[in-house]
């Protein structure tokens, strides 16, 4: 690590900018502004990149923050809070609007979305205008498409003002310095007024402006806008710059994206704005994507260590060893941010859905979503539960003869339920179309009519101009990415708490059906009393001793095959309503809040205890080490998994220990891959150094922990986090 890094390191762990932060005037307000909804959400972004104070840190070669924030009331902490939308600072939405709309739909965003940075960077802020411009020139746009346009200038003419803003305080700040520091301060300046307007000529003009592109992302819409493939995009500025000179920037953006860690926002004691890079890989025509900046990248993270962005390693067949070589010298040396994707799987499975070229540019969204960058947005359709879907089912449902018969009469439950959330979907987005198609009499007569208010995070209300214009399509459709304007239609459908219904079927078909030591409605009956008598106590005990998910064992993960091939093969037999198809992956985030609200499970599991991650074996079930686990998980890989599917297993850090763990680890996600297993999320721990952190946190730090699709300073976590992160090691 230079010394320049050091020092900025430090200064993004104490939040340096604060001195520049400043509290939202309660006068920045564009809904009176006689001009479109979408005018006065760009006016409203706008405002924000003219007037936000502008900071310039001591040593920094990548410039651009958010100083503007909203201070809670109560809040004693001594921390900042941003508000969640653009809209929770800045109105831009009438009272007869809302009244119109039957709610202020102004925040419903999704985000999780992954633009495709490469248009910004291939022509320039001015190169999007001028294409607004030609676009606006065509005499049969409608109104909706020429406010849309308008929208969009006048978004990427306030990034321009922000940037030159930027160049104008460094050189203001370089005529009060002198020697090695006014001509940091010059080149910041040079930089910033070249990309104000022109695409990059190099390397460092490239990464400020993709810094910038981003910052305007998530001012818009301030989370879970991740980067997509920068190895790919990055590479053809490298030139002949030096490698170490290219190392550091990539070590400054790193700790940009790190930027505002001290910002508290959520349940994980930290801003919620988790992102995602993706590197290696192939390109469209399938040669490797591996290159030099993919390397540089690599050893950016190994000087940095941060626990975001996370990083999602495409690993490909065509690759250069030295890839996977740094990134498992990384895993093993606790960089518990690293994920693996088995690329010729996931390009194999995609490619059933979109053609080849485009499967093969895939990258990922925020909690190992699946997309295409600028041309997909597969984040969601819905959600299929099935733990709690089969707890419903078991309560009105518990007299079967057979296990077969359970089973056959479960799988017609998740058919009904997998057409029932399709249904709703297309519903959702015919009504959202009328909109986008002018037929607002029909939209508003829908909404009188009780339809929902919340489109699956879209709505009209909240139109997305500046990240509209990093999707391609958009702008030559003259239409919001809101209303699906780019190229690939798909969607994703998420099965989720798969883990504790896998569970919970092997343990009835066990103990009720094969050894027949309880009744499947005694068993129902404990799991709604929370196993509170003795004999449910015992009963509970019983039931957790049977088979369990993640150990290879063919009596459990039999099942795991038979439903989950059942799930996803029904999942991906849906269309939606603009004509894509569904595409089936299998997620589990947010193990704690989503086992809160789970009653107690037939597999010995107790009410509100947290869910596994996706296909992670439950906490104190792997008993047959990380290689059962991902045995078990490869005997899922012959179905249609074409979105998500996470598994992550947590390693005691002795397995790698001395100069040969690089190389078990490399041995063993081979022989994962070498099996059809698709993606895995390792976590490198050591359980008494978690318990450590929970006595003197001071001590520790740097220890960083992988929670689901987000990592995480361990001792960052409020206790509940850590006692579940403890849990899966113990």
């Amino acid at each position: 690590m230079t010394s320049r890094i050091s020092f900025l390191r430090e200064q993004t762990l104490t939040g340096a900018n604060k001195c520049k932060r400043t509290p939202l005037s309660s006068d920045f307000c564009t809904a009176d502004v006689p001009v479109s909804l979408p005018e006065r959400k760009a006016l409203g972004l706008s405002k924000l990149f003219e007037e936000m104070p502008v900071f310039i840190g001591e040593q920094e070669l990548i410039v651009g923050t958010r100083t503007l924030f909203f201070p809670q009331d109560g809040n004693e902490d001594g921390h900042d809070r941003f508000a969640y939308h653009l809209n929770s600072g800045i109105p831009y939405v009438t009272a007869e609007e809302i009244a119109q709309f039957g709610a202020d739909q102004s925040f419903v965003n999704k985000t999780h979305y992954t633009p495709d940075f490469s248009i910004l960077l291939e022509n320039g802020i001015c190169g999007i205008l001028d294409r607004v411009n030609a676009r606006s020139a065509d005499e049969t746009l409608t109104d909706a498409q020429r406010a849309f346009l308008s929208s969009v200038k006048i978004a990427y003419e306030g990034l321009q003002t922000l940037i030159l803003r930027y160049a104008k305080e460094a050189q203001t700040l370089a005529a009060q310095a002198k020697g090695e520091e006014q001509a940091r301060l010059l080149k910041i300046a040079s930089v910033c007024t070249q990309i104000s307007k022109n695409p990059p000529n190099n390397f460092y003009e490239a990464v400020q402006l993709l810094w910038f592109g981003h910052l305007g992302t998530i001012i818009e819409s301030f989370e879970f806008i991740n980067y997509g493939r920068l190895d790919v995009i990055l590479y053809p500025y490298l030139g002949d710059m030096p490698h170490d000179e290219a190392r550091e920037l990539l070590s400054c953006l790193l700790l940009k994206m790190y930027d505002q860690v001290d910002i508290t926002e959520t349940y994980l004691n930290k801003y919620a704005a988790q992102l995602v890079v993706t590197l290696g890989g192939v390109d469209s025509e399938g040669n490797s994507a591996v290159n030099d900046v993919t390397m540089l990248f690599l050893e950016a993270i190994d000087a940095v260590r941060l626990p975001e962005p996370e990083f999602n390693l495409r690993i490909n067949s065509v690759n250069p060893p030295e890839f996977l070589d740094k990134a498992a010298a990384l895993t093993v040396s606790g960089c518990n941010f690293i994920s693996y994707y088995n690329d010729d799987r996931f390009i194999e499975q995609l490619s059933k859905a979109i053609p080849l070229p485009l499967a093969r540019q895939y990258g990922f969204d925020l909690c190992q979503d699946i997309n295409i960058p600028g041309k997909s947005d597969f984040y969601t359709s819905g959600e299929l539960s099935l733990s709690f879907l089969l707890m419903d089912f078991l309560k009105r449902r518990h007299l079967f003869d057979t296990f077969a018969s359970l089973m056959e009469a479960f799988k017609e439950e998740v058919s009904d339920t997998l057409a029932s959330m399709n249904a709703s979907f297309q519903k959702a987005q015919r009504h959202l179309f009328l909109y986008r198609d002018g037929q607002y009499q029909a939209y508003f007569d829908e909404i009188k009519q009780g339809a929902p208010i919340d489109w699956y995070g879209r709505s009209p209300m909240c139109p997305l101009p500046y990240l509209s214009a990093l999707y391609h399509g958009t702008i030559d459709a003259a239409v919001d990415m809101v209303y699906e304007s780019y190229p690939i239609k798909e969607k994703g459908l998420m099965i989720g708490t798969a883990t504790e219904a896998i569970n919970s079927l092997a343990a009835i078909k066990k103990v009720v059906y094969d050894e027949k030591q309880y009744s499947l409605s005694d068993v129902v009956q404990a799991c709604v009393d929370n196993y509170q008598t003795p004999e449910q106590s015992v009963m509970r005990h019983v039931l957790w001793n049977a088979p369990k998910w993640g150990n290879d064992d063919d009596f459990v993960d039999a099942i795991a095959k038979d439903l989950l091939g059942f799930c996803l093969t029904q999942a991906t037999a849906y269309e939606t309503a603009s004509g894509g198809k569904q595409l089936g992956g299998i997620h589990q985030p947010h193990p704690v809040p989503t086992g809160a609200a789970l009653m107690a499970t037939p597999e010995g599991r107790y009410a509100g205890a947290p869910v596994a991650v996706t296909l992670t074996p439950e906490s104190g079930t792997m008993q047959n080490g990380p290689t059962a686990a991902l045995l078990s998980a490869s005997k899922l890989c012959s179905f249609d998994v074409q979105w998500n599917f996470c598994v992550m297993v947590n390693y005691y850090s002795s397995v790698f220990e001395g100069t040969g763990g690089k190389e078990v680890f490399k041995t063993l996600l081979r022989t994962y891959f070498e099996q059809g297993g698709m993606q895995h999320q390792p976590n490198v721990l050591n359980v008494e150094d978690l318990k450590a952190a929970q006595r003197e946190p001071e001590k520790y730090k740097d220890l960083i922990v992988r929670l689901w699709g987000v990592s995480a300073h361990f001792v960052d976590l409020p206790k509940e986090l850590q006692d579940e992160m403890i849990a899966r090691v113990a």
